[in-house]
């Protein structure tokens, strides 16, 4: 195997034949070795280094959710992460930021708030960026101040490092200063979306919305944006609060701001493989609740009479996520669950069977997620061959009985497993044949049989 390029010196470009290679060899790694890289790629601390290797990576990086040194830049950029876009793909007027921006901008900020840059420092000092509790305390901190300093400040003699005419800092740095004004309340309004609220909060939303007609058109763009990412249940809420206002230059700034935001939000979904990289790649731990996340979204689009003309792109978007449903699916049973059972020699002990079993509810919750997109005889077919590479399990001796039935209560549910049992029962004196018919008959839920309930548990 061909050897990595070693990295440069520091500031020193990289050489576009290594570049290109680095790059080749990082989209066909692993997620460990992405880790792997991502250290070696972090202690360099070098920005051209990271944008040279990562850029194409960042989709893949969202999905894995690294925790990652939390450095001042990170910290002022949080409320702004989902809007970071590579130089090349940013223009002018659009709601997102260029990556090659943001080391200027941290430097405008570091400057205008002097010793109590470095005490941000201080406190923040070997945490990593999934430290949330740390992040929002600090956050509240820096985000307002950050906001009035970009509201007036000039471009800092490391604009010219960005690659970005003069200009381009005007455009920015006010847009950027209305989100984060507002980034402790939309770090709330996250909160609520990740702990699974049923409802946004309308008061939240009101607070973030206030004084946005005084804003420029990107920054309101930029929120809503953000809002409709990031707390999909919003969609019709931000439509109601366009018709209750009583402020016709507000209500014409929200709602094209809702539009920009939505046609935006909408192309990239379309226009990448953003959907099918934050799925494919996601932990199987965490497919689920992306797949709901990003489903909920589309319906409440759908349903909204104020965004039909969207409905055709919608139904183009849900197909994209049917089908990484489907391929994380088959790629999480095969690799969380049928080879590892094929692979076992001897009896699984009672850790292994705690992962057989984290995983079995892991892919239950995707096939459920799944379906709401379509596909469930594929789903149908995949958890019967599941229940029968489990029940060979069985036969071999690599499960127990009990633990045999109790992966197939989470893979299709008790009464098939009830069923397996009162079949097994039933052909005592078949032998496999016996087994291998309460197999395929497993995701059926057939008809209940009088007789004690089994004991499901390990």
């Amino acid at each position: 195997m061909t050897a990595m390029p070693p990295l440069p010196a520091h500031g020193a470009p990289l050489p576009r034949a290594d570049a290109a290679m680095l790059r080749a060899r990082l989209a066909a790694a692993d997620d460990a070795k992405i880790a792997k890289i991502l250290a070696v790629v972090e202690a360099a601390a070098d920005p051209a280094i990271n944008r040279a290797l990562l850029d194409p990576l960042r989709a893949r990086l969202a999905a894995m959710k690294p925790g990652r040194p939390l450095r001042f830049t990170r910290l002022l950029f949080v409320p702004l992460d989902p809007l970071i876009v590579p130089a090349p793909a940013w223009r002018p007027g659009e709601p997102t930021v260029p990556r090659t921006a943001l080391d200027a901008f941290a430097a405008c900020v570091r400057r205008a708030l002097g010793h109590r840059a470095q005490e941000i420092d201080q406190s923040i000092k070997g945490l990593k960026t999934d430290d949330a509790r740390v992040v929002t305390a600090m956050g509240e901190t820096l985000w307002p101040c950050a906001a009035e300093i970009l509201e007036t400040a000039q471009a800092p003699p490391e604009w010219e490092e960005t690659g970005l005419r003069l200009t381009a800092w005007a455009t920015l740095a006010r847009p950027i200063a209305t989100v984060l004004r507002r980034a402790p309340r939309l770090r709330a309004l996250i909160r609520d979306s990740e702990i699974g609220a049923i409802e946004t909060d309308d008061q939240i939303l009101h607070d973030i919305l206030r004084g946005t007609a005084d804003e420029p058109p990107e920054g309101r763009a930029m929120l809503t944006r953000l809002i409709l990412e990031q707390s999909p249940q919003a969609t019709s809420l931000l439509r109601r609060l366009v018709s209750l206002s009583a402020d016709p230059a507000g209500k014409a700034a929200l709602r094209e701001a809702i539009d920009v935001g939505m046609e935006r939000m909408l192309t990239g979904m379309e226009q990448s493989d953003e959907i099918s990289v934050e799925v494919a790649r996601a932990p199987l731990a965490d497919a689920a609740s992306e797949v709901r996340r990003i489903a909920a979204l589309l319906g409440d689009i759908e349903t909204d009479p104020g965004f039909a003309r969207h409905r055709r792109r919608v139904h183009g978007i849900r197909g994209q996520l049917d089908n990484a449903c489907r391929a994380r699916f088959a790629e999480g049973l095969a690799e969380g669950l049928l080879t590892p059972l094929s692979a076992i020699s001897g009896c699984v002990d009672g850790g292994g069977q705690i992962l057989l079993e984290h995983r079995a509810r892991d892919l239950r919750a995707l096939e459920k997620a799944g379906r709401t997109m379509g596909g469930g005889a594929v789903y149908d077919r995949q958890l019967a061959e599941a229940a029968e590479v489990v029940l060979k399990a069985s036969e071999t001796g690599v499960l127990t009985p009990a633990r045999r039935l109790r992966l197939i209560e989470i893979l299709a549910g008790a009464e098939a497993a009830e069923s397996i049992y009162d079949l097994e029962r039933a052909t005592s004196g078949t032998g496999a044949a016996g087994i291998s018919a309460a197999g395929a008959r497993a995701p059926g839920l057939p008809e209940r049989r009088a007789g004690p309930r089994p004991e499901l548990s390990a």
